[in-house]
């Protein structure tokens, strides 16, 4: 496969756009795409659908192009992994000549940000909000750990990627992404990442932890933390406590899920 043509790119111009699986806006919620991500376009259903593929993790779906700014030929410097990040749970980025704002949530791109002016190929903005920059930052556990906690509470959502909803595997994959770590989608893509760890009593903080349903199918995945503690995603983003069963929700007094396997995604410092 060569390089995509750049008529075939187009970059989120909104806060969160959603990934359909039908091209409907009642189909079931694939994925959603942040301000600043790219998806590379596969196909049109006359002007109201665009078929996509986003381009860090291959998930295929149906967008609404009125969301969405396609690159020109002249653009193509744009299309380049981005290295900064917003860090505020929603904040507005304010357009340099036209005087609007857009509200973006934590994890969305920042192109050629430098730390106030940020370029995007459809305008020149403003962000006085907090942002994470990996040029400037080493990727470790503890930065890791920094961003999770920052979405302590917020709510579940089955294909969610932000902080107004996420799902289990779209918040270990938007946390990553944030220390410049690119992981699948699903929670069972996830799960064949780096080395497998085997026990519980032999893991650090900043592994991943997964679950397996009656089927002993992998379904669920979390966050280890210090202390025999876990966050994830149930009805919202929380901690609990994990051992070698699985979770256990101090609240109801009972394990919600069955652990499977824990795996080192990448060595970090």
């Amino acid at each position: 496969m060569g390089r995509p043509k750049l008529s075939s790119i187009a970059i989120c111009k909104i806060s969160i756009a959603s990934l359909r699986q039908l091209p409907s806006h009642r189909s079931y919620l694939v994925s959603q795409v942040l301000f600043g991500e790219y998806v590379e376009i596969i196909s049109k259903k006359s002007k109201e659908w665009y078929r996509v593929k986003c381009s860090w993790d291959g998930t295929i779906g149906w967008v609404d192009p009125k969301q969405f700014y396609v690159l020109k030929d002249s653009q193509l410097k744009y299309f380049e992994p981005c290295t900064t990040f917003a860090l505020d749970h929603l904040h507005g980025i304010n357009s340099s000549s036209k005087q609007y704002t857009i509200p973006i949530s934590i994890g969305s791109n920042l192109f050629r940000c430098d730390g106030l002016n940020v370029k995007m190929p459809f305008g020149d903005f403003q962000y006085s909000g907090q942002i994470i920059d990996l040029k400037q930052s080493q990727s470790s556990e503890r930065l890791l750990l920094s961003i999770a906690k920052r979405y302590i509470h917020c709510p579940f959502l089955y294909g969610g990627r932000s902080i107004l909803g996420i799902d289990a595997s779209g918040f270990i994959q938007i946390i990553f992404k944030m220390i410049g770590i690119n992981i699948p989608r699903s929670c069972v893509e996830q799960s064949v990442l780096g080395e497998d760890i085997g026990f519980q009593a032999q893991s650090r903080v900043g592994d991943l932890a997964f679950f397996e349903d009656e089927s002993h199918q992998i379904m669920h995945v979390g966050l280890i933390l210090d202390d025999s503690k876990i966050m994830h995603v149930h009805g919202q983003v929380r901690t609990d406590l994990l051992d070698q069963q699985g979770i256990y929700d101090r609240s109801i007094k009972k394990y919600t899920f069955k652990l499977r396997t824990i795996r080192r995604v990448s060595v970090m410092q």
